[in-house]
């Protein structure tokens, strides 16, 4: 209940006096407190940040305020409220979208690299190559090594960059090593890695975790089990790297 209560913007305070609030009923400050398990002053805040997000209101008797839950029902509402401003911003954003994208455009040619951090990092770096190609086209990858030890989020963002890719119609040529065909296989299935993939296995030692798409090349690396990824946009040093690869596609098998 209180993972579903933090999607919906309520802090761990928050959360535990809405849900003290829904067993005492109308209640002022204290007993509040005394329900939650939190201070004065920290309920005390919670209810006025509450008050403006839509999940408490409250009554006046005499000098005393009395606060109430909303309806667990308005939550729902809240939600589709959001949901509406954030449809509103999109469609503003979408508005000046073309001249944010000449202005990077700009600066993206005078970019020589970047650095990705992290698994939010390396998801949006993914989300990149994904935004850069269109359908028909073929991009390039050795295997990642640490697959063998991937932790759950490589995996995850490996099978949502996958399937985002058959949607878009993009495909990915795969170099990895012979050892990695049974973890493919299992993971993604043959039928998947035949039809909506290239991938080939090759006994040489392969760069782990390089990636060519366009003029780019990215190296992914492991440090303290984070994700960091460098790119660097150059299109002598991408087209090195592709002739490279097709040394060792043609020599690997299927």
């Amino acid at each position: 209940m209180k993972e579903e209560l933090r999607l919906v913007g309520l802090t761990e305070g928050e959360i535990a006096v809405y849900l003290a609030l829904l067993k005492l009923g109308p209640s002022t400050n204290s007993p509040i407190a005394r329900q939650s398990g939190l201070q004065s002053s920290t309920v005390y805040y919670c209810l006025n940040s509450m008050i403006e997000k839509g999940f408490v209101s409250y009554v006046q008797r005499g000098r005393r305020r009395y606060f109430i839950p909303t309806d667990p029902q308005n939550i729902l509402t809240l939600i589709d409220e959001k949901a509406h401003q954030i449809e509103e911003q999109r469609a503003r954003i979408e508005k000046i979208l073309p001249e944010l994208k000449a202005a990077y455009k700009e600066l993206e040619e005078k970019t020589v690299a970047e650095v990705y951090e992290g698994w939010k990092g390396f998801q949006m770096l993914f989300a990149h190559i994904r935004e850069t190609l269109k359908r028909g086209d073929i991009y390039e990858a050795f295997v990642i090594e640490q697959a063998f030890g991937e932790p759950t989020e490589m995996k995850l963002t490996f099978m949502k960059h996958n399937k985002a890719l058959k949607a878009k119609g993009i495909k990915l040529r795969l170099l990895a090593h012979e050892r990695m065909r049974p973890i493919f296989e299992k993971m993604y299935g043959k039928k998947f890695l035949t039809i909506y993939q290239e991938i080939r296995y090759t006994e040489e030692i392969t760069p782990a975790g390089i990636t060519i798409y366009k003029n780019n090349v990215v190296t992914h690396v492991m440090e303290e089990k984070r994700p960091m990824s460098f790119l660097v946009r150059n299109a002598k040093l991408a087209e090195v790297y592709r002739k490279y690869f097709y040394s060792v596609w043609e020599k690997a098998k299927l």
